[in-house]
C-alpha cells in the first residue's frame, strides 16, 4: 500500500452535493472564467485589428493553447521539448557499465555452477538412498 495515500470520503446526499459543488467551482475557476476572459480579450482586440469575433468554445480553445504553452515553456529548466543533441556516454561511464555487466555475468555463472552442483548432490544422495533400500530388502 502506498504511503501518504489521500482518501476522500463522500458520505450521504450532503457530501455528494458538496463534491458536485467543488467540481463545478474548479471547472468554473480553471476553465470557464479564463475562457470567458480569453474570449472577451480577443473580441476587444478584434474590434481594433479587424479580426473575426470568437465564441465561448473558441475562447476555451484559446485558453487551452495559452495554458499548455505556458506549461511547456516553464522557467524551471525542465523542458518537455528540447532541441539538444545527445552527448553520449563518456569513456569513464562505459568502463563502469562494462564492469557492472562483467560482475553480473560472473554472478550468474557462479549461481549456475552452484545450482548444478546442488542438483548433482541431490541425484547422488537419491541414488545412495535407493542402494541402501535395496540392500535392506
Amino acid at each position: 500500500m502506498r504511503k501518504k495515500t489521500r482518501i476522500i470520503q463522500i458520505s450521504g446526499f450532503r457530501g455528494l452535493i458538496m463534491a458536485v459543488f467543488v467540481v463545478i467551482c474548479l471547472a468554473a475557476g480553471f476553465v470557464g472564467f479564463p475562457s470567458l476572459m480569453a474570449m472577451q480579450g480577443w473580441n476587444y482586440a478584434a474590434e481594433f485589428f479587424g479580426f473575426p469575433q470568437i465564441n465561448m468554445f473558441q475562447g476555451a480553445m484559446l485558453w487551452a493553447i495559452v495554458a499548455i504553452s505556458g506549461y511547456i515553456i516553464n522557467e524551471k529548466g525542465k523542458y518537455f521539448v528540447s532541441l539538444n543533441s545527445d552527448k553520449g556516454l563518456q569513456e569513464k561511464d562505459v568502463r563502469k557499465l562494462m564492469e557492472r555487466i562483467n560482475r553480473q555475468k560472473n554472478k550468474n555463472m557462479l549461481e549456475e555452477m552452484y545450482m548444478k552442483s546442488f542438483d548433482m548432490k541431490n541425484v547422488e544422495e537419491i541414488e545412495k538412498s535407493k542402494e541402501k533400500e535395496k540392500e535392506n530388502v
